[in-house]
């Protein structure tokens, strides 16, 4: 049986996925599918959390540098993500939604 549609339910777990990693490190922010969206034509995690930093909370550059903050993040999404750490994207996408 086919899921009706796989291509919503990557892009709720890539989202949920970066709302984990923002929630574990203190970062206020949130992404939702329209943010995603807008962010889908940059390659690659650390590169879509630059353009977000530089775009949104540019304030933050002033005292990190955006390739640090785009490492932090992902970093901590393939942790959260690590089978020894006994987690799935999809688990951490799960866990963020059941604290939400």
């Amino acid at each position: 049986m086919r899921h009706p549609h796989p291509a919503s339910d990557r892009t709720d777990t890539e989202v949920d996925a970066y709302n984990a990693a923002f929630d574990e490190l203190g970062f206020d922010w949130h992404w939702d599918r329209a943010t995603l969206a807008g962010l889908a034509a940059i390659a690659g995690d650390k590169a879509r959390v630059r353009a977000y930093v530089t775009t949104y909370h540019p304030h933050l550059l002033t005292a990190y540098d955006a390739d640090f903050i785009a490492e932090l993040v992902a970093t901590t999404m393939a942790r959260q993500a690590s089978p020894a750490r006994g987690g799935s994207a999809a688990s951490a996408a799960a866990q963020h939604r059941a604290a939400a």
